[in-house]
């Protein structure tokens, strides 16, 4: 049965910025009440039978760094793919991809 495996980050091998996963990286750094702000968003457009392209997305946000938000979004992104193709965001990696309500199984994006 398929398994859907957590991403990791960097540009190796099952990293969410190689050209396999698909995925791509957006960051920004805002300045709030005197305090940075610190975002990573990692996507990247899926598409649906018969409705067109949906943005999958992990996002995440620190005040302390860059890399903290990279992190966090990196875990949002993880917990997403699990809760889309094993129906579960708190299931463990690898976690077994599950049919949908239809009774269709999702491709999986990239492991």
């Amino acid at each position: 049965m398929a398994t859907v495996t957590d991403l990791v980050a960097g540009s190796g091998a099952g990293g969410v910025l190689n050209a396999a996963a698909g995925y791509t990286q957006v960051q920004a750094t805002y300045r709030s009440n005197g305090q940075l702000v610190y975002t990573t968003k990692y996507s990247k457009w899926i598409p649906q039978p018969n409705s067109g392209y949906f943005e999958f997305m992990g996002l995440g946000a620190s005040t302390v760094d860059q890399p903290t938000a990279d992190t966090a979004a990196l875990n949002a992104l993880n917990a997403n793919r699990r809760h889309r193709y094993a129906g579960s965001p708190g299931a463990t990696s690898p976690a077994t991809v599950v049919p949908d309500a239809h009774g269709d199984t999702h491709t999986v994006d990239v492991n």
